[in-house]
């Protein structure tokens, strides 16, 4: 039936289905490997053994649980235990001849995997080996045959040996017992085992029993008078039996793992520990304590935190943090996180005094799928710092890992150690196994063996370790340039290092000479930073570089005192006087070419290694006397930086550029050719009243300038002719400008200066300018940052647009007439033409992109009545190329007749001949036909202007119509009728900018004077009028002859005045004149009198 190892084994060899050493201590240079029977799982379980009687002996025990059956057990597969001598053979290992011979009618020992754990007590101690399957039989080859795995154990002697029965032997406490899978029928006693510490007790673990509930046993390992009545101890009782005494539901496997210590309840008290890997599913760990009854009671129970985790599978108790309270480490090799990639876990609990409840574990991870923490163990203190350590296996990262983990006064490194790989030692599932805690080869360190699933083991010695303690001093401490006392040695401002070093190990009967090798290296900051080193060693080797000086040092034995001396000398102009000039000091240890080992020599001793803690390196400092600082001596400077983009008028003439609404400088490249960037670098006090906070003396000062690659360096140029500028240098390609500004630049200076810079490399597709600012010093100033001046580029289009009508104004007459009457175009009315000039002063659209005239026409009015009547459109380049505007001019197809002229000539001269009086114009108003203020509708024509890069001329013939105007506008005063032109320009460039490129044109427009008079009062009024005036001057006529008023008087002859009417040419007189109100008025005529001594009055004019 299924026993608990064969639970074990399944779990293994489905992870195995499915799943360089960083060095400190452990010597990895000189393993010794000893390899096994193929496949007899040679290294499943290891212990170090010291024998010490009758001679010491050290071995290497190694259980193989499937090596070939010895040929008196009758059977193919036993397992058996192994013992392998200290030596670098690697086929020496032989077998201890235990458990030979067999009783078929009793048991069987076929696949009883004897071997499958091993202890040791230590130097001196027995040696407990178990075979968890062992099966013993009642009954056989009857119908009422049984077989039962209670597994068994044997004791050994320290020489290897079975003793006898009441020192050693066989132990099999389940039989006997009461059988069946609930009782004891399958105990699978010894899949786990071990001695406490005082060698009192042998612990067994026994997972199968109470339906694999499980139990642990606690027996004497030496039975004798004074301590006979002392156990055996058992959980669930001893005598009782009773499975109720231990909380755990079964299957749980109780047994599993085993350990046990004093002062993990309680200070001075025994406890054990066991691990349950399937409790509740998760795992659980419980530690019991004795009681009066031969029992052990379960007093703490600790649970894993996830499902199927197998806490508990393995465990080890050890003080880490050296408290005198024990501490616990639990593995968990099936914890599994797909999302963290967490492959097996390990729970360090730090005791508490003895309380358990509250203790938040401190949880280290696996790799994916490396089973880590398939076992855990103590391995004693491996570095001898006074803290005990531990290691976890991972036998599937990689090819297999050993995790060296060490404690500490705060309880674990969580950092490991030292990892163990088996791939250095070719060697897969390495890690399965291991056993620590004792020095083997008697150096005073303890030793650590670790077994494979390979067949093979692996035994790591510790070195000895070496605490170097050393000191480094420079002479003199403090530099200072300016005075005399830096030049003491030969006339040169020299530094004398002086380093001392003595050590001390442990046992301190360990003093043999050690050689260290050690080295100087100076200004290692400034050459991390792809700086030149300000200083150099004399009198160094020839292998070392100038800033480096290098050496052998003896010390012959603990607390010996060595000392080493080396002359560091300053380089001439030193310009970084702030900061410190660091020496950083390193050493190791010499050691010479190891020898080859040769199989089967025993082992030689190891070379020691320093320790890791502290590092082997310490750093000085040689300091500058600080000149400009503040009483403390920090120099804390100021250094503020301000900037604004200008444009180059003349070789010293600068001038601000604008600035956009997003706030950025604005370059137009279409009337600034030039462009330079104003600076002004201070170091004030920011706070006047406080000048001792800041403002101290800037050392090396310098301003780096990043230019983009549409600028370059050009030159510098002085803010004013009173004031310095720094220096500056640029890169090959002037792209990068380094501007000195002062070693250091001074409390209260200042710089202001312009930086040249040339555009040649601005394209069109430049819409920004960027210049990266930084100011740097090695004083203190730590909100210095760099900043970013920014302008923002625009190509200005210096395209200019002007159109005139001609004539300006224009006079509406005839008759009112329908479209369908109109033939040719002197039937629409008085002719107009419009002359459109575009200028372009840059260069030509046809590098920008495609550029056109659009002309916003006023067709008609909002009524639909035709206004502007189009006849014809050209458009005229500089080059003489004419184009063509769309849509097409005259829609209604008339007939176009020759240039008007002397037609607009004749019809001037015939309004001149009449005039209206001024009373005419009296109470009427104006107007204005205007496509943007809605008062008229407009046609858009588009005229492509090609390759367009002087000027070009748009003339658009065309004819008012007067029918539109007589119906609708001759009540006005006038009327202003509004063309507007606009050019635009289509391109991929994002910063084109036009300006001045529309214009309007208004021509205003008049009723004709002629058909004003005509026009001013309807034919009936005046008929009646005259009429009416007739009738009056006959009343009146009446009147004045009933009075006699036509009687003939007689007067005496006198000289009467006589009236001259004079008459003006016609070329000399105006007969309108239009003010800038646009009323007409009229010349009156001029009449003179004239009068003598005869008669006459003197003409006046």
């Amino acid at each position: 039936m299924f026993g608990a190892l064969d639970f074990r084994l399944l779990c293994l060899l489905l992870s195995l289905c499915f799943w360089g050493n960083s060095a400190f201590n452990l010597d990895v240079a000189e393993p010794v490997v000893k390899r096994g029977e193929n496949g007899s799982f040679f290294g499943f379980s290891v212990a170090l053994h010291q024998q010490l009687s009758p001679q010491p002996i050290s071995w290497l025990l190694v259980g193989a649980p499937q090596a070939t059956a010895l040929p008196d057990q009758q059977a193919q597969r036993t397992g058996g235990l192994y013992a392998c001598p200290l030596t670098y053979e690697t086929k020496d290992c032989e077998r201890v001849p235990i458990d030979d011979g067999v009783d078929l009618k009793k048991e069987s020992k076929e696949n009883q995997w004897l071997g499958v754990t091993v202890n040791s007590q230590g130097p001196g101690g027995k040696i407990v080996t178990c075979a968890h399957l062992y099966e013993a039989r009642n009954r056989v080859n009857e119908s009422l045959e049984t077989r039962h795995v209670i597994g068994r154990c044997y004791v050994l002697s320290e020489g290897l040996q079975v003793a006898d029965e009441l020192d050693g032997g066989e132990w099999k406490f389940c039989q006997g017992r009461e059988q069946g899978h609930e009782r004891f029928g399958y105990c699978q006693q010894g899949i786990a085992t071990g001695f406490t510490a005082d060698r009192h007790y042998i612990l067994f673990g026994a997972p199968g029993t109470y339906n694999w509930k499980g139990t642990i046993r606690a027996e004497l390992s030496v039975l004798d008078f004074i301590h006979y009545d002392d156990g055996p101890y058992e959980a669930g009782g001893e005598k009782d039996q009773d499975p109720s005494l231990i909380p755990l539901p079964a299957h749980s496997y109780l047994g599993f793992s085993i350990d046990s210590g004093v002062g993990i309840t309680r200070k001075n008290e025994l406890s054990f520990v066991t691990g349950a890997p399937r409790a509740n599913h998760i795992g659980s760990v419980v530690i019991l304590h004795q009681d009066n009854v031969n029992r052990l009671v379960p007093e703490v129970i600790l649970s894993g935190e996830k499902l199927a985790s197998s806490f508990g599978y393995s465990l080890a108790v050890v003080d880490l943090n050296h408290d005198g309270w024990m501490d616990l480490v639990v593995g968990a090799p099936n914890f599994f996180d797909r999302k963290e990639r967490i492959g097996g876990a390990v729970y360090v609990y730090i005791n508490q005094a003895g309380r358990w409840e509250n203790i938040l574990p401190i949880r280290l991870n696996g790799t994916s799928d490396s089973l880590f923490g398939i076992t855990v163990g103590a391995i004693g203190d491996l570095n001898q710092d006074g803290f005990q350590d531990f290691a976890v296996g991972a036998p599937l990262d990689g090819d297999g890992k050993v995790y060296i983990y060490h404690g500490s006064n705060l309880g674990i490194v969580t950092k490991p150690a030292q990892i163990l790989t088996g791939e250095s030692v070719g060697i897969k599932m390495f890690g399965y196994s291991f056993s620590g805690g004792l020095d083997i080869d008697g150096n005073f360190y303890p030793d650590l063996l670790v077994g494979s699933l390979s067949d093979t083991v692996v035994l790591y010695r510790s070195r000895p370790v070496i605490h170097i303690s050393r000191n480094i001093t420079a002479n003199p401490q403090n530099v200072d340039l300016e005075n005399v006392n830096c030049r003491y040695m030969e006339g040169i401002c020299s530094v004398e290092i002086q380093a001392c070093f003595l050590y001390t190990a442990n046992p301190s009967s360990y003093s043999p000479p050690i050689r260290l090798e050690y080295s100087f290296e100076a200004d290692g900051d400034r050459r991390q930073q792809g700086k030149i080193s300000r200083v150099f060693f004399r009198y160094q080797n020839a292998k070392d570089l100038e800033y480096q000086y290098s050496g052998i040092l003896e010390l012959p034995k603990q607390q010996s005192k060595a000392c080493t001396k080396a002359i560091l000398q300053l380089k001439e102009q030193v310009r970084d006087k702030l900061h410190p000039i660091a020496v950083m000091m390193t050493y190791n240890i010499k050691h010479g070419r190891s020898k080859r080992q040769i199989p089967g020599t025993t082992l030689g001793p190891l070379l020691p290694v320093l320790n890791a803690v502290p590092h082997n390196s310490q750093r000085i400092e040689v300091n500058f006397l600080k000149q400009g600082c503040g009483e403390d001596k920090i120099c804390q400077s100021n250094l503020q930086l301000k900037y604004k983009f200008h444009s180059r008028v003349d070789d010293a003439v600068f001038q601000p550029l604008p600035r956009g609404d997003d706030g950025l400088d604005v370059f137009s490249m279409s009337d600034q050719k030039g462009i330079a960037l104003g600076i002004s670098i201070t170091n004030f006090p920011s706070v006047a009243a406080e000048p001792q906070r800041d403002g101290d003396d800037a050392h090396e000062a310098m301003l780096l300038i990043s230019l983009p690659s549409t600028l370059t360096y050009a030159s510098l140029r002085h803010y004013n002719a009173t004031e310095k500028i720094p220096t500056c240098v640029s890169n090959h390609n002037a792209t990068h400008v380094e501007c000195e500004l002062g070693n250091p630049m001074k409390r209260g200076a200042q710089f202001r200066f312009y930086l040249v810079l040339s555009t040649s490399g601005i394209t069109l597709e430049t819409t920004e300018l960027e210049v990266n600012l930084e100011l740097t010093t090695i004083s203190e100033q730590p909100a210095l940052a760099p900043v970013t001046a920014r302008a923002r580029v625009i190509i200005e289009l210096p395209l200019s647009i002007t159109g005139l009508p001609e004539p300006k104004q224009l006079f509406f007459s005839g008759m009112v007439r329908g479209e369908s009457a109109m033939k040719k175009e002197s039937d629409v009315g008085s002719p107009v033409s419009f002359n459109v000039t575009v200028l372009n002063r840059g260069q030509s659209l046809s590098t920008l992109g495609s550029a056109f005239l659009y002309l916003m026409w006023p067709y008609e009015i909002s009524n639909g009545k035709w206004l502007l009547y189009p006849l014809k459109m050209e458009l005229l380049s500089h080059s003489q190329h004419r184009s063509t505007c769309t849509p097409n001019p005259n829609p209604l197809g008339l007939a176009l007749e020759p240039p008007p002229q002397r037609r607009k000539k004749r019809e001037t001269e015939q309004a001149e001949m009449s005039s209206p009086s001024l009373t005419y114009w009296k109470g009427r108003k104006n107007a204005t036909l205007d496509c943007v203020l809605g008062t008229a509708r407009c046609l858009l024509y588009k005229c492509p202007l090609y390759s367009f890069d002087r000027s070009a001329v748009l003339t658009i013939w065309a004819r008012l119509w007067n029918s539109t105007f007589l119906e609708e506008f001759a009540h006005m005063t006038s009327v202003e009728v509004i063309v507007r032109a606009n050019i635009s320009v289509s391109s991929t460039i994002r910063n084109l900018v036009l300006r001045d490129a529309t214009t309007q044109i208004p021509v205003t427009v008049y009723l004709d004077p002629v058909v004003a008079l005509t026009r001013g009062v309807p034919w009936w009024i005046i008929l009646i009028a005259v009429l009416a005036g007739i009738l009056v001057l006959g009343l009146l006529v009446s009147i004045l002859w009933k009075l006699g008023f036509f009687k003939r008087a007689h007067y005496e002859k006198a000289k009467l005045p006589q009236y001259h009417a004079i008459k003006i040419p016609r070329q000399e007189r105006q007969l309108f004149h239009e003010e800038k109100t646009g009323t007409i008025t009229k010349k009156d005529w001029v009449t003179s009198w004239s009068g003598d001594s005869d008669g006459h009055v003197p003409v006046s004019t």
